[in-house]
């Protein structure tokens, strides 16, 4: 069974210490995460990186937090409107039904999230239905090691795991990468049709 992450010690994911991880504005601007676009944070649990997410969204983007759990989708839709963020829009969801319209995102942020789901290739399928084709994927979790935080080794993916698994749901894998000492980050992107990407044309 997988294990998910109990919502009585909420408090744990919104400690500042969380920040020795790794630096949230560094990764996101590495993981290329730019003012207008709509942002998809998965799993928000506490909301730890909403501020972040949405300094970088800007006024004209936006950002949708969903998690599965009533005590954290509480928990942030207080903190949203403590720090005025209002570009966020905080959402309930089931773990393979978002609460979107098709098309929607084009960067999404699964960070510490992705050892948690049941199953993570129908989650997929239904990642790609609410992206825009050439949404960026941006997956950070621990590494599968001993480590003195965290969960357990054998509750977590390896990199090479995540990717296969990104690989077999049709998702293509940019790179994969170290973050700090206990993480690691896989940069995707979600192609939806075989179409000239816009992107290789700047």
């Amino acid at each position: 069974m997988v294990h998910k992450f109990d919502p009585s010690k909420i408090k744990k994911l919104d400690d500042p210490s969380r920040l020795e991880l790794f630096d949230p504005e560094k990764v996101l601007k590495d993981f290329g995460l730019k003012e207008g676009m709509t942002v998809l944070d998965v799993g928000t649990g506490a909301g730890f990186y909403l501020p972040y997410l949405s300094k970088f969204a800007g006024k004209r983007g936006k950002v949708y937090a969903i998690d599965i759990q009533d005590e954290m989708v509480n928990y942030v839709k207080k903190k949203v409107e403590k720090l005025n963020l209002t570009n966020v829009e905080v959402l309930k969801s089931e773990e393979n039904k978002i609460p979107l319209p098709d098309n929607t995102v084009d960067f999404i942020y699964i960070a510490f999230t992705f050892h948690e789901l049941s199953e993570p290739l129908k989650f997929l399928e239904e990642l790609k239905r609410v992206s825009k084709s050439f949404a960026y994927l941006a997956i950070i979790d621990w590494k599968k090691e001993e480590r003195d935080k965290g969960p357990p080794p054998e509750e977590v993916y390896s990199e090479w795991e995540v990717g296969l698994i990104l690989e077999d749901a049709g998702v293509r894998v940019g790179r994969v990468v170290e973050i700090g000492k206990y993480c690691f980050g896989v940069y995707a992107i979600i192609v939806k049709q075989e179409e000239e990407n816009p992107l290789m044309n700047v």
